[in-house]
């Protein structure tokens, strides 16, 4: 009965601790690992990817012509490539990378918009997020194509309170269940799940839910949100922060299993990545983040 209740009085420590540091210091992750080794279950930890223990491989890498506004990355195992999203002058741009960062071809559009993330959603098909029109626009990128047309391109919009620049910051998508998660960055923040928008024909029906147990996981250690991915292996998700310098792993159930800390020190970091704002992870479990101005960071088990 002690035992019991000294290792209960040890997580609530660890938690307030937790709680305290995400407002007032840097130490957070550290905490919050220590918190997560308490509080999960052998099965969870046995399934999780154990983003903890990723170390960089390789980055900043500088991603040529991407410009300085580089605002997602998503990964297509029908090419082997990274797909990189970014505001050009006067439209976006859409750049393929090979696994090592270097450019492959780039895609210019007839797109002015606030672009602030992009899913490969099977075959050629991709979904690109529009912030501040909280718009989701969805395109086909043949094999050889160099211009992207959004003129016809299926879209779905929907309000979420007031947006400007706090609105759809990051997408991901189920290959599973062909469903679409969209994150809202702050204010508050939120997580949204889209059923329907990738269905062929006239007869699909959209389905929009609000995930609550995703979000009260994130919501306790991130100050914001700013891109999202799906493992299709392990069936788990990796929210990315901005603000707070970690990539974050939800299991099915939503509850948070493991951190990977993105500031100096740490993860093999000489430096912190300061503006994060895109992850996504290939079929072999290599993490890639992509952030402003254009960096690329590859991180692997």
């Amino acid at each position: 009965m002690k035992k019991s209740i000294k290792w209960s009085l040890k997580v609530i420590a660890v938690l307030v601790l937790a709680m305290m540091a995400i407002n007032y210091f840097d130490i957070d992750d550290k905490l919050y690992d220590e918190y997560l080794s308490l509080t999960l279950s052998a099965e969870q930890q046995a399934d999780a990817i154990r983003l903890n223990e990723y170390e960089l491989e390789a980055g900043p890498l500088k991603l040529a012509e991407a410009g300085d506004q580089v605002s997602g990355v998503t990964w297509s195992p029908v090419t082997h490539s990274l797909y990189v999203v970014a505001r050009g002058d006067n439209a976006i741009n859409v750049l393929e990378y090979d696994q090592q960062g270097s450019l492959k071809r780039k895609l210019t559009s007839n797109l002015n918009a606030d672009v602030e993330g992009i899913a490969w959603v099977g075959g050629n098909r991709f979904i690109i997020v529009n912030e501040r029109q909280q718009e989701l626009l969805l395109v086909d990128i043949k094999p050889n194509a160099k211009t992207i047309d959004f003129s016809d391109a299926p879209t779905f919009t929907f309000g979420v309170g007031a947006a400007g620049n706090k609105g759809f910051e990051g997408i991901a998508w189920d290959p599973d269940t062909n469903s679409v998660y969209v994150l809202k960055e702050r204010d508050p923040i939120q997580i949204y799940r889209i059923d329907g928008f990738t269905e062929q024909g006239t007869n699909r029906k959209l389905a929009i839910t609000e995930q609550e147990a995703m979000r009260e996981s994130l919501r306790l250690f991130n100050r914001d949100l700013s891109g999202m991915h799906y493992d299709s292996v392990s069936g788990h998700f990796l929210v990315l922060s901005d603000e707070s310098h970690s990539l974050t792993e939800l299991d099915e159930s939503g509850s948070a299993v493991s951190v990977m800390e993105l500031e100096k020190g740490w993860q093999g970091l000489k430096n912190t990545i300061e503006q994060p704002e895109g992850v996504a992870m290939d079929r072999q479990g290599t993490v890639y983040i992509v952030g402003e101005p254009n960096d690329l960071y590859i991180f692997k088990k």
